[in-house]
């Protein structure tokens, strides 16, 4: 079912690389890594840059044979990692755990760190349920989805099979889905340079002008326009305060749409 959802979904392979990516860093210089629930092999794709020996499993066969350029399996995740004798530098899960109950998802932890040779990583990315677009209705369109799992969850997990996290949070690279550009929130300075007079203003335009400067019309208008412009000063500063408000809510509610792990084998 994956490869159909994926198809009409229309998933952009390059933005889901581009995420995959960042995990980069949390990568050795050297060494192998297992890809559970590899997909098409984006992250593969990743590894194999960094200079990894790469292997994936995942079950559905369609997604496997775009990711041919890797020592891939067709098998059952939780299946295999029980039963390969096969040990990793790495083991990544990125968007395999919300397939899973509870439970299970503990089991998929628990096998992921049987897999790591001492001092090894487990890196688990997941939809971020603090995303208002990821939690409302982006998660639940997938109908292989079982149930959301937070940084918090996620920890607890890892801990819990005896690993050390060392890094979790949001993937800044991760799509927000925002329905505004955040820079259009920014109100900027709409002062207008000062006017300067012509320098061939004739003198009868420059004796006019005097004679008006110092009549009661004048300093009535000059009040007036004082007036206006100190209002047009306090709105401004109040549409900047509403903006800032915003904003905050925006990127409250619409946080990064991935979240992670990584943790450790302890060495010894």
């Amino acid at each position: 079912m994956a490869a159909d959802w994926y198809a009409f979904r229309d998933f952009d392979l390059e933005m889901v690389r581009d995420a995959r990516a960042w995990y980069t860093q949390f990568l050795p210089s050297a060494g192998r890594i297992l890809d559970v629930g590899c997909g098409r092999g984006e992250f593969l794709d990743v590894a194999a840059d960094a200079g990894l020996e790469t292997h994936g499993v995942d079950l559905d066969a369609a997604m496997l044979a775009h990711a041919g350029a890797h020592r891939v399996v067709e098998a059952e995740a939780l299946d295999y990692l029980q039963s390969t004798p096969e040990t990793f530098d790495v083991v990544s899960a990125l968007h395999v755990i919300e397939h899973f109950p509870v439970g299970e998802g503990a089991a998929l932890v628990r096998l992921g760190e049987s897999r790591l040779v001492p001092g090894g990583s487990l890196i688990i990315a997941t939809p971020n349920p603090g995303s208002l677009p990821t939690i409302a209705h982006e998660f639940w369109k997938d109908p292989t989805h079982v149930r959301p799992y937070d940084v918090e969850l996620l920890e607890f997990l890892c801990r819990d099979a005896g690993l050390d996290v060392q890094a979790s949070g949001v993937n800044p690279a991760s799509a927000r889905g925002l329905p505004v550009t955040l820079d259009d929130l920014d109100i900027s300075d709409g002062s207008s340079p000062e006017h300067s007079a012509p320098p061939d203003e004739d003198r009868v335009t420059r004796w006019m002008g005097g004679r008006v400067a110092r009549s009661r019309y004048a300093a009535d208008l000059e009040a007036a326009l004082h007036e206006v412009s100190a209002q047009l000063r306090h709105t401004r500063d109040e549409l900047t305060k509403v903006a800032a408000i915003v904003r905050r809510a925006l990127e409250v509610a619409y946080e990064p749409s991935e979240v992670f792990v990584v943790a450790r084998k302890p060495a010894g």
